[in-house]
């Protein structure tokens, strides 16, 4: 069996006999592309003269097909078949997505790792959402591998004459009509996929499914299994999910493509979900389509998606605001009563003590005109009398 080295000069040197007619006279190469969590992809170019688009075809994903069959002769059919079946789908002008008008309706969006991305990111605009990022892409049309698009980079928004924040107001304008969202329970999901045909009322379910009662779990992903995360950026469509789930919900990343939803009750530890997240990620995700080792919060209240440990620290403080704001108002309460009811003596005291003072003007008013009276009753002993 031949390495990889070997399987990809193998590739270059005879993929035409694979190919029809037309392709005698293509350019054959193969270019390392940086792709997402900035992994290298060696991306097999196969272009007509004058072609200035073609698909790029994994050759990495290739050999490992290669490795499991060890039929060369099978892989290079697959890789054939996907060339010549993009041909119809590649009728998009190069000069329209120079056109911003043109293109402002296919402007698509994915969900990435920003810490992974860090030269992937380099020459591209995005928008960063906790320890996420929003990149933007261009729809291409579709074929039977799959969609085809081209990343927006920063030179192409420079020919659009377009701001990021432009950008991003067509994506997310574009992602809020996007129709190809897919929400439901994991059960529901698994069962239309594994068992479509049982009936729902079927009682074996129950041992095939998960249960149909109790905490549920959800599934965010896309029509076709394809960077659905990237729904966790439209916070109309979160804010629709945390009604149906009854406020606050947790997000598993379960990669690019798709993300698992659960109602925030308070029952689950963060620490234990991210050693199952991470676990996840090293031995059943392939590494250009890992999303991120951590667990996310949706705050119904603040609209926003955020990382666990940074919502545990907001419900934290929030808490501890709300204690703080009873213990104040207690003691503002008693205060006010111990207040009111010193007022209350006070002003007892005070209503008191005017009545004192009034009885004692009363009698010293009455003492007042007593002494009078016996003044004036008295003779004086200087009086002069003239006869």
């Amino acid at each position: 069996m031949m390495n990889y080295e070997e399987f990809k000069q193998q590739v270059v040197d005879h993929i035409k006999e694979h190919l029809t007619e037309e392709y005698a006279n293509a350019d054959v190469r193969i270019k390392q592309v940086t792709k997402n969590n900035d992994t290298i992809q060696d991306s097999l170019y196969i272009n007509n003269e004058n072609e200035r688009v073609s698909p790029a075809i994994n050759l990495n994903e290739s050999f490992m097909a290669y490795e499991r069959t060890g039929d060369f002769n099978a892989e290079m059919e697959k890789i054939a078949d996907i060339r010549m079946n993009a041909d119809p789908h590649l009728d998009i002008d190069i000069n329209s997505i120079m056109n911003f008008e043109a293109m402002k309706d296919r402007i698509d969006c994915r969900l990435i790792n920003l810490e992974s991305n860090s030269e992937y990111l380099k020459n591209k605009p995005y928008k960063q959402i906790e320890d996420l990022a929003v990149i933007y892409c261009v729809d291409l049309g579709k074929n039977t591998d799959g969609i085809m698009n081209t990343v927006v980079t920063d030179s192409l928004m420079e020919n659009w004459q377009i701001s990021a924040d432009e950008l991003d107001r067509v994506a997310m304008e574009n992602l809020s009509q996007n129709e190809n969202m897919l929400f439901g329970s994991m059960r529901d999901m698994l069962k239309n996929a594994m068992y479509p045909d049982v009936p729902d009322d079927d009682s074996s379910l129950d041992f095939l499914l998960p249960p149909e009662t109790g905490p549920q779990m959800y599934v965010l992903t896309s029509e076709n299994k394809l960077y659905g995360a990237k729904y966790l950026a439209d916070t109309e469509r979160m804010d629709n999910i945390a009604e149906k789930l009854g406020g606050d919900f947790i997000v598993i990343p379960s990669s690019i493509n798709e993300c698992i939803l659960m109602p925030n009750d308070g029952s689950i530890d963060r620490k234990t979900l991210e050693a199952m997240i991470h676990d996840v990620n090293v031995h059943e995700v392939l590494e250009k389509e890992v999303l991120s080792e951590h667990a996310y919060a949706y705050d119904s209240q603040a609209h926003e998606l955020m990382r666990a440990d940074r919502y545990e620290e907001r419900q934290a403080s929030k808490q501890m605001f709300q204690a703080v704001d009873q213990a104040l108002t207690a003691a503002v309460g008693e205060e006010k009563v111990a207040y009111e009811a010193k007022t209350e003596r006070a002003e007892k005291s005070e209503a008191s003590r005017e009545k004192i003072s009034v009885k004692a003007q009363i009698a010293d008013k009455k003492n007042l005109i007593a002494k009078n009276t016996a003044e004036k009753a008295t003779p004086s002993k200087n009086i002069h009398v003239e006869l």
